[in-house]
């Protein structure tokens, strides 16, 4: 039989305002799992089953037990900052687009250029990357053809597969 769990998740709550929420299934995914991991602890289960049934670790488990405890349901709502602010305001990005279609056989590099000298902004090579696909662009650059190039380079990889078969 699993050891039953010490924290009194009904601290702060009843057993029935869980059980309505859990009903109401119009909540955020990751707030709908604390709730059913409460709801494991409620019916005996201990803190690494419910991890193992959830796919968390126990740690989470005991913090939200412990949350639930001290605050109610409440303790159990996601808080999401939502981040650092972007640099590039959706003002700039709209005028970087621009630029980018003014703009012709412009390599990754000269796309950080012109964050840096029209915009003031300095960001790394690979965060331009980011920045240009999510503007709808790809970051290929053409690429110069060799002079001395054979036209039909399939012709000469037969030719050197037939050579060594």
């Amino acid at each position: 039989m699993p050891k039953k769990s010490k924290i009194n998740i009904f601290n702060k709550m009843e057993p029935e305002e869980l059980h309505d929420k859990i009903k109401e299934c119009n909540v955020s995914p990751r707030y709908y799992q604390r709730l059913i991991a409460m709801r494991l602890i409620e019916e005996d289960f201990n803190h690494n089953d419910v991890a193992n049934i959830l796919g968390v670790s126990y740690r989470s488990i005991n913090r939200w037990a412990h949350l639930c405890e001290e605050e109610g349901l409440e303790g159990l709502e996601p808080d999401f900052s939502g981040g650092k602010k972007s640099k590039l305001t959706p003002e700039m990005r709209v005028a970087f687009q621009k630029r980018l279609r003014e703009s012709k056989n412009l390599t990754m590099t000269g796309a950080k250029k012109i964050l840096e000298d029209d915009f003031g902004i300095k960001f790394s090579l690979g965060y331009v990357g980011e920045i240009v696909r999510s503007l709808g662009f790809n970051y290929g650059s053409p690429r110069p053809k060799y002079r001395e190039a054979d036209e039909n380079p399939e012709d000469v990889l037969k030719k050197i597969l037939i050579w060594q078969g």
